[in-house]
């Protein structure tokens, strides 16, 4: 299973141990303002592989949730601070998944059907994978609009994040300036 950086394509091999971060003497260096020096490490538990947060300032993440340590699935969407990176490979575990305990049930629980339906996946195991595959699209389209700057606070100037009280308080008191401006030239035009 590898980590692969989706701006630059540069991918890593995950091993026990392995640190990201900025410093050179990490296993996997990455060169961006948004990585500590020591970032997170990859710890081995069995055949899976976690991720584990080194108290960096920007944090790790899975799909868009923050979290301080947790496994690396392929198709995850791993962020180390701003940098993104997508899970490739094969799963490691041998755990059944999910999809795999319903369809037990399923076949375990009695049939209503008439003895001559044919056997089919059941609609509820087939849309699963469908509906985790959106909820990660649907992750990686949030961070895509974070880290663009959508929705990010435009600095001091930006009102509309204001309640209205505050909106038209800054209004009456830029209108008070203006009219302080406007006395204060006539003022000295006159005494001219």
């Amino acid at each position: 299973m590898e980590l692969r950086r989706r701006e630059t394509g540069e991918s890593f091999d995950l091993v026990d141990g392995m640190v990201f971060g900025r410093l050179t003497s990490c296993e996997a260096t990455v060169d961006d303002a948004s990585i500590s020096r020591r970032h997170a490490e990859v710890k081995q538990t069995g055949r899976a592989f976690e991720l584990v947060d080194l108290g960096s300032s920007n944090g790790i993440f899975q799909n868009g949730g923050r979290k301080e340590r947790f496994l690396i699935r392929p198709g995850d969407l791993v962020t180390l601070g701003a940098v993104a990176f997508d899970v490739v490979g094969e799963a490691a575990t041998a755990a059944p998944s999910a999809d795999v305990e319903l369809e037990v049930e399923e076949a375990a629980a009695p049939s209503t059907s008439p003895p001559t339906a044919p056997a089919t996946p059941s609609p509820t195991a087939a849309a699963k994978p469908a509906s985790t595959v959106s909820e990660t699209d649907r992750a990686r389209a949030r961070l895509r609009r974070e880290m663009t700057g959508d929705g990010r606070s435009r600095g001091f100037g930006d009102l509309s994040q204001q309640p209205l009280g505050i909106q038209l308080l800054i209004f009456a008191a830029c209108i008070g300036v203006m009219y302080g401006v406007v006395v204060g030239i006539r003022f000295l035009a006159g005494s001219l």
